[in-house]
């Protein structure tokens, strides 16, 4: 059986007038990461703020789930469209064109101040995000040293995670109500903009190869996609209803937010550490392992979170694993593709991705109103099994292959 730490490396040098310097592949990295960090910050920022809007109006869970999965709807159409719109237009045009989507759909959701209004916005939102998220991915599979690349995806989620966690403090000092929260949000976009503009010279040429598609990818990488749709199910569901879920069972909303300040900076913290551990094991284990650990993180969590040191580390370590599987199945996805593959690659691992996120909150909030509150621990932990069980499968099968 073979092991993914001894695959050759496939060096990846962009495609412009000439190869990057050490230090010009760094700044280049630099920029599309902080890029992405805002990027991170719009989606996640909205999630909880709008279920909170729509819970305080008294809106059922259904409806929020479905509301919110229509951002998940648009990224996951839109994902199969980017590397195409990226291959025709070129990576900054594709980047400045996600940049506009979002900050245009963010501004115009106090304008719009309707749930059913809100459908159609974040559906654009969630069209930006694609755009986005496929091109700075590819971007920075396509110029990392396979060495280094479990250390860098750390980095680079470590940036994702510190998105979502920038934002949860404007929650907790400026609240859910109010034209000020969207306003920050769209002001931080805006900035973050600049990076990528100092960098373009950076920016790799991406192409891709004709025919190499979503049932290309996931048939050369299963396990790998697998474990993105549970990634993206499991935390689309928890960052959908777990203040809801924390303020069913007696906490004030403060106290909401604080536990999930709490697991973001478990996520924002392990990353690197994680990506390190990836460039040193076989990946694919260490996915069941992290799996194995959702789960028992989910079914602990009712017995610990009425005991305020348990707690706190359960929600920090918790956040960490959760991170850790989307960490470990990028630098899967970088390892098993070519470069003309990756913008595929990495759109297919998107799409599974947000296939996840798009089913988790509407799966989610309906397990909640058969089982209040406990419904959307059920739903995760049984998602860590299942994936748990099919990756060892896959494992056990895949004796004498190459690893995925």
């Amino acid at each position: 059986m073979s092991d993914d730490r001894f695959d050759i490396p496939i060096e990846r040098e962009p495609e412009g007038s000439r190869p990057l310097s050490k230090g010009e592949r760094y700044r280049s990295l630099a920029a599309v990461i902080a890029s992405a960090f805002a990027a991170s910050l719009t989606f996640s920022i909205c999630m909880p703020l709008l279920a909170l809007i729509l819970e305080r109006r008294g809106t059922d869970t259904v409806l929020i789930g479905l509301n919110t999965a229509s951002a998940s709807a648009g990224l996951l159409i839109f994902t199969l469209a980017a590397p195409v719109i990226v291959n025709r237009y070129g990576t900054m045009r594709t980047l400045y064109l996600g940049f506009v989507l979002m900050i245009f759909s963010i501004a115009l959701l106090p304008v719009f101040d309707n749930v059913w209004a809100w459908f159609p916005l974040r559906f654009i939102m969630g069209i930006g995000i694609a755009i986005h998220w496929v091109t700075s991915e590819t971007w920075i599979n396509t110029i990392v040293e396979d060495r280094i690349r479990g250390r860098v995806m750390g980095i680079y989620v470590t940036a994702l995670a510190g998105g979502y966690l920038a934002g949860l403090p404007v929650l907790y000092f400026v609240g859910s109500e109010g034209y000020l929260p969207f306003f920050i949000i769209c002001a931080t976009m805006a900035t973050a903009v600049f990076p990528v503009v100092f960098a373009h010279n950076l920016a790799p040429g991406i192409k891709t190869t004709k025919g190499f598609g979503v049932l290309s990818a996931i048939r050369r990488a299963p396990a790998t996609m697998s474990a993105a749709l549970t990634d993206g199910f499991v935390l689309g569901g928890l960052f959908a209803f777990f203040l809801i879920y924390v303020q069913r069972l007696g906490f004030d909303e403060q106290s909401a937010i604080v536990m999930l300040i709490v697991m973001s900076l478990g996520n924002v913290m392990l990353q690197y550490p994680i990506g390190f551990l990836v460039d040193l094991v076989n990946r694919r284990l260490l996915l069941i392992v992290f799996a194995v650990l959702v789960a028992l993180g989910t079914i602990a969590l009712p017995f610990v979170i009425d005991h305020e040191i348990l707690r706190w580390v359960l929600l920090f370590l918790w956040g960490g694993v959760m991170g850790g599987i989307y960490t470990c199945g990028l630098a899967l996805v970088g390892q098993r593709f070519k470069k003309d593959e990756l913008a595929g690659a990495n759109a297919t691992f998107i799409f599974t991705y947000e296939l996840g996120t798009l089913a988790g909150p509407i799966i989610g909030g309906f397990a909640m109103s058969l089982w209040n509150p406990n419904g959307l621990l059920a739903v995760t932990i049984s998602a860590g099994v299942l994936f748990a069980l099919f990756t060892t499968a896959r494992h056990v099968t895949a004796r004498g292959k190459t690893l995925e």
